[in-house]
Formats: structure tokens, C-alpha cells, sequence
């Protein structure tokens, strides 16, 4: 009775966008807690596209990583040495590590959603890196702003407030409850 018009354009998938700006905000917020240079900023974002191109060409990228690297015993060699070092600095720096695992994961999250969905490899790139720099930007925006908010700002904006608004209703709810 009710026949849904079908569109050409495949669905999105809100909650893989949602969770992944939601993590890359956090991101932002973390970064501007890290450093306030602007030059650092930036390189973030370019790493933050470099990640968007990962994530959504996964198997080109390791090939091209990979591909050639295990033909002789030397090289073989070599790359359990480098791997080796890679895993002592992995558990040195592990929070760092952690957090790059989370953002890799949260794209490639995107990424498998919208291959499922029906959509190319360039709109999914497009829309990751849009939905990735969106947060990051939002993130350092809001962190921004808890730091340094306008001066005109209504009283409920600052957290002492709340603090305070809770305090005179759990004090006057108390002696209410006493009489």
C-alpha cells in the first residue's frame, strides 16, 4: 500500500558518521590540550587525510606497503628487527597507540559501512576525510571555547554555576524534607 520511492544514491550510515566525528572530536579536544601551534594543527590534518586515504583504499595500501618486502631472507630479517623496535617504542608510547588505533579503527568502521551500503571508494574517501576533519575541527572548536569562552556568555554556560544551581536545590529540597 505504501510503496517507498527508491533512490539511485545509497543510504549513510549515521551511527559508523556519528561514532567516527564523535572520535575524531575527541581527537580535536585532546590536540588542542597537546599543543596550540597552529603548524602542529595543520599537520594533523594532513595525517588526518593521509588516514582517510588508508582506510578507505586498505588492500592498495598494503600492498603497496608490503607487496615486494618478504622475497629474500634478508629483507625478511630485517623487517622482524624493525618490528622488534616498532613494538618497543608501541609499549613505550602505548596511550599514543591506542588513540591511533581507535581513529584507524573508527574509519575503517566508515569505510566497511559504506562499501556495504553500495558507495565508490572516491565518495567514501570524500565523505571520511569531511566527517573526520569536521570533528577534529569541532574538537579543537569546543576546547577552544571551554578554555577561552566569550565574556558574554550567560551564567548556566560556566560549569560553577551547575554546581552551585545543585547545591541550593539539594540544600532546599533538604529542609524541605525535614519540616
Amino acid at each position: 500500500m505504501f510503496d517507498r520511492q527508491t533512490s539511485s544514491t545509497p543510504k549513510l550510515p549515521w551511527t559508523s558518521l556519528l561514532l567516527l566525528f564523535l572520535t575524531y572530536t575527541t581527537f580535536g579536544w585532546l590536540l588542542y590540550e597537546w599543543t596550540s601551534d597552529r603548524v602542529v594543527w595543520w599537520m594533523c590534518a594532513i595525517g588526518v587525510v593521509i588516514l582517510g586515504g588508508f582506510v578507505s583504499y586498505p588492500s592498495r595500501s598494503v600492498s603497496l606497503s608490503f607487496g615486494g618486502f618478504f622475497k629474500t631472507d634478508t629483507r625478511a630479517f630485517i623487517l622482524i628487527i624493525l618490528a622488534s623496535i616498532g613494538s618497543v617504542i608501541l609499549l613505550t608510547w602505548l596511550q599514543f597507540f591506542v588513540d591511533a588505533v581507535v581513529l584507524c579503527t573508527a574509519g575503517l568502521l566508515v569505510s566497511l559501512d559504506l562499501k556495504v551500503k553500495g558507495w565508490s571508494k572516491s565518495i567514501g574517501f570524500l565523505l571520511i576525510v569531511s566527517w573526520q576533519l569536521l570533528g577534529m575541527s569541532a574538537g579543537l572548536y569546543v576546547h577552544h571555547l571551554y578554555v577561552q569562552p566569550p565574556i558574554d556568555l550567560p551564567a548556566y554556560f560556566y560549569s560553577d554555576y551547575w554546581f552551585q544551581f545543585v547545591d541550593s536545590v539539594s540544600k532546599t529540597l533538604g529542609q524541605r524534607l525535614k519540616l
